[in-house]
């Protein structure tokens, strides 16, 4: 362990140097994702403004402010560029280099995504949900119990490797195609509407949840919000966290097996 943490940790250093060297990059995606906050939490006041009813869908509308700041921090908590990095190595003929080295290419992006956490929780995540805590406890005397907060971060926790595995198969796609942008956004947007980031899951019919509920895309984002407003507890609560370790070993699985499909191609490719 002593020596598998000393030969990848530099990698994990290095990314949460480069957030430190090139903030401004940052701060520009935080002011769009903010920009978008404002606009869904608009457009909800709205539609509770004129429907007759105080609750929606099991929302009231403060609930559902706390849902769209939320899923917004997990977000840009849990998020990372792995699926960029090795479209970039592919296209630039880098991977080559880095599959020579005595390094594992995987534990390598692996690692690097855990300096895109650490930096997304201390310069990002940390400042904003702090904020919004205080609002909370100081203006609507609400804060989440310590326990609910602890689930949380290890739901966030799960949704972080679930991400990672889902944008690291993706970018093998660069293994396959000369371009990854077109697949990346598409992918973008499945997730962006299946993770319940736009619109809560449990707004979609009865059937489209049914299914949903068992897709990798729900915990990534719906999941862990849904443990900090405290809408899972109990059963409920460890299904649907169980749901996300069982897909992270999938995942995890099935990266292995398209890694190996991706090296079988850049062989021939390469002689």
């Amino acid at each position: 362990m002593k020596r598998l943490l000393k030969t990848y940790l530099p990698f994990t250093r290095g990314v949460i140097q480069a957030f430190a060297a090139y903030r401004m990059n940052f701060y520009v995606w935080i002011l769009g994702d903010m920009f978008q906050t404002m606009v869904l939490l608009y457009i909800w006041y709205a539609i509770f403004q004129s429907s007759t009813q105080s609750v929606i869908q099991g929302f009231t509308f403060r609930e559902m402010t706390g849902y769209v700041v939320m899923s917004t921090v997990t977000g840009m908590l849990i998020n990372n560029d792995v699926h960029w990095a090795i479209g970039e190595d592919v296209r630039t003929g880098n991977i080559a280099m880095n599959l020579i080295k005595p390094v594992s290419y995987q534990l390598r992006q692996y690692f690097a995504s855990i300096g895109g956490l650490a930096a997304n929780f201390l310069f990002i995540f940390l400042p904003l949900w702090t904020a919004y805590s205080a609002y909370n406890f100081f203006a609507l005397g609400m804060l989440p119990s310590p326990f609910r907060i602890a689930v949380y971060f290890l739901s966030a926790f799960l949704s972080s490797l679930i991400l990672f595995y889902i944008n690291y198969i993706f970018g093998l796609a660069a293994f396959f195609v000369e371009y990854v942008f077109g697949f990346v956004f598409a992918k973008e947007a499945v997730v962006r509407l299946l993770s319940g980031s736009i619109i809560p899951l449990t707004f979609f019919p009865q059937a489209f949840r049914s299914v949903f509920a068992f897709l990798p895309f729900a915990g990534l984002i719906f999941t862990p919000v849904m443990v900090y407003l405290g809408k899972y507890t109990g059963f409920e609560l460890l299904r649907n966290m169980g749901v996300q370790a069982v897909w992270v070993f999938i995942l995890a699985a099935l990266t292995q097996l398209v890694w190996k499909s991706a090296i079988r191609r850049l062989t021939i490719l390469g002689g």
